[in-house]
């Protein structure tokens, strides 16, 4: 009994080893690669990593020594990996600094707009909070205003008296709603650039801010979402077939997901991809920031983040860092990159719940 569990164990183990090495290649896997169609996998890398740690110890505490060795070497093969997903060590010593700059990015989930008049109410709770906090710049993706009515860019304007600057790239217009990336600075923004996608509701903002005698360029970015339905998250079909067994229905609802999530995800690298391109000349004081919609271990953060500081690795103590949260899924996809001439003294995740996403502030200090 004992050799057939160990034989499971060991079936396991190859699965679960082969799968952790593939999230490690994949971020390093051009999109136009066969081999990305794995890239949903990234997803389940944590889940993985663990899963590796407990079957080494298992093979260890057991006498099985070769089986031991190969996990361990995944493991430190991943440990890259795993120290940018979880802040483990900050390198900077949080400390109020009362004249750094603060930067906020926030995804705002169109201030829950199809939620009628709560979606109203939900917008102006997000931006008295915004207006209390008080960043020096805010980056706002899933912004959302009414061309004509109530609830218009003016009437939010008017709910953020501290920005005088503001550069707001509309990305979906429609008679009722225009859905945008927006930036708002108490810093004069001299210039605004839109960096195309080629996406009907994804897109970059680039803004040069006079900071004092400093030039500050944020890039404020969205990037495609997996936009999965309520059902596919609850792993139920859009319509059931009486005449499907269980069997076809499961595989009918994961292969739904699974395509999407590839599709998705080949999106997201043409656009780190042009981001990167766009960005990489620049040679101003830089924060790079927004909803990545990818996760650490992916080819999207490795191209954006290459070159760049990651605050949340610089500034946290041990932390899990979802910034994303929505019942059972939870996930760190929004960023702060800086420049190496920017250094950081403050980070900030807020447990704010008035989106699905947790807004990010960093205050960082320049060179010199």
């Amino acid at each position: 009994m004992r050799t057939f569990f160990n034989v499971i164990l060991g079936i396991l183990s190859v699965i679960v080893g082969v799968a952790l090495l593939m999230t490690d290649v994949i971020s390093y896997i051009q999109p136009i690669s066969a081999l990305y169609i794995l890239c949903p996998l990234t997803l389940f890398f944590s889940t993985l990593f663990i899963l590796t740690l407990f079957l080494s110890v298992y093979w260890f505490c057991n006498r099985f020594w070769r089986m031991g060795i190969v996990g361990l070497l995944l493991l430190a093969a991943s440990a890259p990996n795993m120290m940018k997903t979880y802040s483990l060590v900050p390198k900077y010593e949080t400390k109020n600094v009362p004249d750094a700059i603060s930067v906020m990015t926030y995804n705002v989930h169109l201030f829950d707009w199809f939620e009628g008049s709560k979606g109203v109410a939900n917008a102006e709770k997000i931006l008295d909070y915004v207006s209390s906090a008080s960043p020096d710049v805010v980056c706002f993706q899933e912004f959302l205003y009414y061309p004509t009515g109530t609830y218009t860019l003016e009437f939010i304007k008017s709910k953020l008296p501290d920005y005088p600057y503001c550069s707001v790239e509309v990305l979906n217009n429609s008679i009722r709603v225009a859905k945008c990336v927006a930036t708002f600075s108490k810093y004069p923004i001299v210039e605004s650039e839109k960096i195309n996608f080629n996406s009907s509701c994804h897109g970059a903002l680039k803004s040069k801010i006079a900071v004092g005698a400093d030039t500050l360029t944020v890039v404020n970015f969205y990037l495609k979402s997996n936009q999965l339905t309520q059902q596919e998250k609850d792993l139920v079909p859009d319509a059931v077939n009486p005449n499907d067994s269980v069997t076809d229905f499961s595989n009918g609802v994961f292969h739904k997901i699974y395509n999407k999530l590839v599709k998705a995800s080949l999106e997201r690298c043409m656009q780190a991809d042009t981001l990167e391109y766009k960005v990489k000349d620049i040679d101003s004081k830089l924060v790079l920031c927004g909803d990545m919609n990818d996760i650490p271990s992916s080819y999207s953060y490795r191209t954006l983040s290459e070159g760049h500081n990651d605050a949340f690795l610089l500034m946290t103590a041990f932390s899990l860092g979802s910034t994303f949260h929505e019942g059972i899924y939870n996930f760190r996809i929004d960023y702060i990159f800086t420049s190496k001439d920017l250094v950081p003294v403050e980070f900030n995740l807020d447990n704010q719940k008035m989106s699905d996403h947790y807004p990010l502030v960093l205050n960082f200090k320049t060179k010199g």
